[in-house]
């Protein structure tokens, strides 16, 4: 036998971040007995690690998960295993025998691992802002911490905690070769402020201690009081560079000095210097063998908050994003007509759990308790900020209350699963529908949650098309007896590991790991996200250029780029690849005649358009080329920072026409996302900072299930719904319209005191019992 490769699986873990000293047990989700019930938090095997000797001394499975000990949240420390694959094409572990096998032993296996946090330099542009922290290689058992160094950090040897790592050692009884990822704590760090005598001084908000204290104030660090520039126009943009700032969306994700947030304030945001814990890089394990080889393998980690709803999925996760990259947007006419239909049913079933979390009537943008929408922060306002119009709510306000649309996706469960559902594909929004607010547009599911272009939410391609074909799959027309009442349908078993099948890779299921830790229970592609910011993968796909995280604007171009014309390219936008457009036209009512439509421009967007998110304007160009295929792209002429441009087929021998090469989204065979897309602390970059500001920047049109809206949900006497927001501070059963302002509810000081405090587990819809006022 030859070992060929390595691996690390899962080649994506999600560490959880929490104040505990005690991590979060293993838990899986088990399937109801009847469809959309609540999924069962059950406990798993949970390993036992020796501090001592960082050897596994045994597991326990626990009668009962606790997310909270003390008042303090346990984190998540997610394992990674280590694989070989062989010279007969399988995968297999690597463990004690085999490594006798190869003559070597465990200290012959070394790690190494580099995790980074760049919030502060996304947005401040300083290389000096950037907080690393790289171990050396090692192959001994304790645990290695990561500090987080930083040039502008007060003294070399001040740090961010990022938390530990650590090889476990392995032993008769676990003899497999893992690895564990330690998230820290959940801290708040920030700047050193001084006195005019340049004596330091306490924080005057009493936030960060003396001794996470560590950023330098003086002329040369920019993150304490940065300011958002203001905009300038693309004629001066062309002759003074230094100008532009490459904005995030949204463009505030930071603490601000009070009030906030910065939107009802002019848009006015000046940073308190914050910055946090969270983190995401990759682990890499090397191996040398007797014949004189070294394998090596990689895999991303990545710190994220805790997963609070537990056991609610979301409607477009992590997972279906990836796996539209693996198997494209189109499903195989040889799918099992079995296999399409569970996981159609799946999609719609998440569909409804994210609806359960959102209060509808408030997210629909009209009037709440008397309060006009503009003032609550929904999707419907967005639309109104975005296109310079008067607010219109999406659907007819009598008729929408979370109850009763979660009925209507009840309904929709029942015809999908009766096979009566053709028409339900027709409510779909297409991706390249994400201009469309007429009102026909609007009321396309998902309805009234934003995605990561900053219009209305669409699944992925892939998503849709399983879906359509379920709904349209012959055979089952007619079967009414499949509704809602009967029993859930089998779990698709999971796809075989093999060395090239990458979904397999992707979900494998580390022992000892909590679900939260896996990519399907993740937010997918949406603005920004709270595990990590998808969008930030896809900005290298294309050789030689970086484009924005949210748009069709090149920010860089790579350093060794030697065509005169690439070089060139930097604050031109990307109209086309492959013959796919990049951007959409908004169109909405006409003032005159709402059955008809009209370009919705403005001032500062003359052509009413608005980007296509990458993950599926993208998609198709790895369904459909290879790594290193020659990709046919057309860019804007002339540079345009702040005005979009859109490609009109008249004017195309006027635009620039380059080639530019795709490169790898995976690494070789494995699920690993390329370094060549990523760099350590990018997956993180576009996150708010420190990250509780994500609980109130926010608000629950992005992701409801992870971040919930509406809580403790039952009928009220007048047939509608009646709960808590989940931001409330105390449970009166009467839900608190959030203005961002109202004291009755958590603000973003609330947070950055005491966010484990009161941030809430929610299980079966419910505020987990215990956890009054915050309570553990």
């Amino acid at each position: 036998m030859t070992i060929r490769e390595l691996r690390i699986l899962p080649p994506l873990a999600i560490g959880r971040l929490g104040g505990a000293d005690t991590p979060l047990d293993n838990y899986v989700l088990e399937e109801p007995a009847r469809p959309l019930e609540f999924r069962t938090i059950k406990g798993a095997e949970t390993l036992l690690v020796d501090d001592a000797t960082g050897e596994i001394s045994g597991s326990h499975i626990p009668e009962t998960v606790v997310f909270k000990e003390n008042g303090k949240i346990r984190p998540v420390w997610p394992f990674l295993e280590v694989f070989v694959v062989t010279d007969d094409d399988a995968i297999r572990p690597l463990d004690l025998a085999l490594l006798t096998e190869l003559g070597l032993t465990p200290t012959d296996v070394k790690w190494q691992v580099e995790v980074a946090n760049r919030k502060v330099v996304r947005r401040t542009d300083d290389p000096n802002d950037q907080v690393t922290a790289k171990t050396e290689w090692f192959s001994d058992h304790v645990r290695r911490p990561l500090q987080g160094h930083s040039p502008n950090f007060v003294s070399p040897e001040a740090f961010i905690d990022f938390g530990h790592v650590q090889y476990i050692k392995p032993n008769k009884q676990y003899p497999g070769i893992r690895f564990r990822f330690m998230p820290a704590k959940g801290l708040i760090y920030g700047p050193r402020i001084h006195d005019k005598h340049g004596k330091p001084i306490p924080d005057p908000d009493n936030i960060i201690p003396p001794e996470r204290a560590i950023y330098e104030v003086s002329k040369r660090t920019t993150w304490y009081g940065f300011e958002i520039p203001v905009a300038v126009d693309d004629e001066e943009m062309t002759t003074k560079r230094g100008k532009f700032w490459n904005e995030t969306l949204p463009s505030s994700l930071f603490a601000i000095d009070p009030p906030a947030p910065p939107w009802l304030y002019g848009n006015y945001a000046k940073s308190r210097g914050y910055l946090d814990d969270a983190c995401d890089g990759v682990v890499e394990v090397s191996l040398k063998l007797k014949d004189g080889r070294t394998l090596r393998a990689v895999a991303r980690i990545t710190a994220s908050p805790p997963a609070l709803v537990p056991d609610a999925g979301f409607l477009r996760t992590l997972a279906d994003d990836l796996d539209q990259v693996i198997n494209g947007p189109k499903i195989d006419d040889a799918e099992p007509a079995e296999v399409t239909q569970a996981r159609a049913e799946d999609i719609v079933r998440r569909a409804y759990e994210t609806v359960r979390f959102m209060n509808v009537a408030v997210m629909n943008g009209g009037m709440v308790e008397g309060r006009p929408g503009l003032s609550l922060d929904t999707m419907p306002a967005e639309e109104a900020f975005d296109t310079e119009r008067l607010l219109r709510p999406v659907m007819s306000e009598p008729t929408v209350d979370t109850i009763t649309v979660m009925a209507l996706h009840q309904q929709l469960y029942a015809a999908m699963r009766g096979g009566t559902a053709p028409w339900f594909t027709h409510f779909l929004r297409l991706p390249n529908e994400a201009g469309d607010y007429t009102d026909r547009g609007r009321r396309k599911m998902p309805a009234l949650m934003c995605g990561a272009d900053n219009n209305y939410l669409s699944l992925t391609w892939r998503q849709i098309e399983t879906i359509k074909k379920a709904a349209t799959a012959a055979g089952t027309a007619g079967n009414l007896e499949h509704g809602g009442n009967a029993p859930a349908p089998a779990a698709v078993a999971p796809p075989a590991l093999t060395p090239r099948n990458k979904s397999a890779q992707l979900l494998f299921p580390a022992r000892g790991n909590p679900a939260s830790s896996r990519v399907d229970v993740a937010v997918g592609n949406c603005v920004p996200g709270l595990e990590m910011d998808f969008r930030a993968v896809w900005r290298r796909l294309l050789t030689g250029i970086v484009l924005r995280e949210y748009d069709n604007l090149v920010v860089e171009v790579d350093p060794d780029v030697e065509d005169p014309d690439i070089k060139k390219l930097v604050g031109h936008r990307l109209l086309m690849a492959g013959g796919f457009k990049m951007m959409t036209t908004m169109v909405g009512p006409s003032p005159a005649d709402p059955a008809a439509s009209v370009v919705l421009s403005t001032e500062n967007n003359p052509h009413g358009l608005a980007p296509l998110e990458w993950s599926n304007a993208l998609a198709h160009l790895l369904h459909f080329h290879k790594p290193g295929d020659d990709i046919e792209c057309v860019f804007t002429a002339k540079p345009s920072w702040y005005l979009q441009h859109p490609y009109e087929d008249d004017k195309a021998k006027s635009y620039k026409h380059l080639t530019l090469k795709l490169r790898p989204f995976f690494d070789a065979d494995t699920a690993v996302i390329s370094r060549d897309l990523v760099k350590p602390g990018e997956l993180t970059q576009g996150l708010c900072s420190p990250w509780q500001n994500d609980y109130r920047e926010c608000s629950c049109y992005y992701w409801a299930s992870a971040r919930p809206d509406y809580v403790n949900v039952e009928p009220g006497p007048d047939g509608t719904s009646k709960g808590d927001n989940w931001l409330q501070k105390e449970r009166v059963g009467h839900y608190v319209p959030d203005d961002y302002q109202d004291e009755r509810l958590i603000l973003y000081d609330d947070l950055f005191h005491k966010w484990e405090h009161w941030l809430r587990f929610q299980i079966q819809g419910r505020d987990v019992p215990g956890q009054n006022a915050g309570d553990s």
